[in-house]
């Protein structure tokens, strides 16, 4: 009877380890549909769980269809599960990122990756996030941590945003912009400067739980800097100098 119990209960945990080591990939689809407040999709699944690949989907800025946005392959190394720590390998069509996920909190240990804009901006609060962004967004970091429980970030991250442009505003693409990223508790700071383009613009905000704000100041240049400074106009306030505007935007956010 001993050795009966024994061979059922050796038996079950033998089915038990096989369907976790064999979990299939498509059961990652509603966790990235939820993190990503229904922003992405993973499509196209492969493999399983702790090995295999798919297609991330992402809303359009009307949320009326879905667009590929990046094929991803990603391969997870258990072997400190029991310190409590989970490495992910993750590879893109530009680029790659190295996770650390714990019991405190999720680390990017690295990041070196080329992503379209609208897969990323559209997760920005409110209005940004349905503007019509387009261009594509380089993302680098060597460490960036943020902790479940008191929803704080430290650490800092790279964009550098090539071929901006964005829907509601005619004519050529923008410029290239530089983004830092600086985590400070339960806000993130964000400086941005401007590398070339028509619309010249610098400042500093923050984006917080309570919301978005940013200060800086705009101007426009080339042939059609004189539809781009009416738009300036709508946004800021005059700086005191010809062409160059103050600009302050705050957006409250809203439960």
């Amino acid at each position: 009877m001993r050795l009966r119990l024994l061979g059922f209960t050796l038996l079950i945990l033998f089915f038990a380890l096989a369907a976790i080591i064999l979990w299939p990939a498509s059961a990652l689809v509603p966790w990235v549909e939820s993190g990503s407040n229904g922003h992405w999709r993973l499509s196209s699944t492969e493999g399983t769980v702790w090995n295999g690949s798919g297609m991330i989907l992402s809303h359009s800025s009307d949320g009326s269809a879905w667009q590929i946005a990046q094929n991803v392959r990603w391969q997870l190394h258990p072997g400190q599960l029991w310190r409590g720590r989970l490495l992910i390998e993750t590879s893109l069509d530009q680029g790659n990122a190295l996770i650390t996920l714990t019991t405190d909190g999720v680390t990017l240990e690295q990041i070196d990756a080329a992503l379209p804009a609208p897969m990323l901006l559209v997760l920005l609060p409110g209005a940004l996030g349905r503007y019509g962004w387009a261009g594509m967004i380089h993302a680098r970091t060597n460490a960036f941590n943020c902790a479940w429980r008191s929803h704080s970030c430290s650490g800092e991250i790279e964009l550098l945003w090539k071929d901006a442009a964005v829907a509601e505003v005619p004519g050529s693409k923008l410029g290239d912009y530089r983004f830092r990223l600086v985590g400070e508790g339960q806000a993130m700071r964000v400086d941005l400067s401007t590398l070339s383009g028509r619309l010249q613009i610098n400042g500093s905000g923050e984006i917080a739980a309570s919301g978005l704000r940013f200060k800086g100041e705009a101007s426009a240049t080339g042939p059609d800097a004189a539809a781009l400074d009416a738009m300036l106009r709508t946004l800021g306030r005059s700086s005191g100098t010809p062409g160059k505007y103050l600009i302050d935007y705050r957006e409250v956010a809203t439960n």
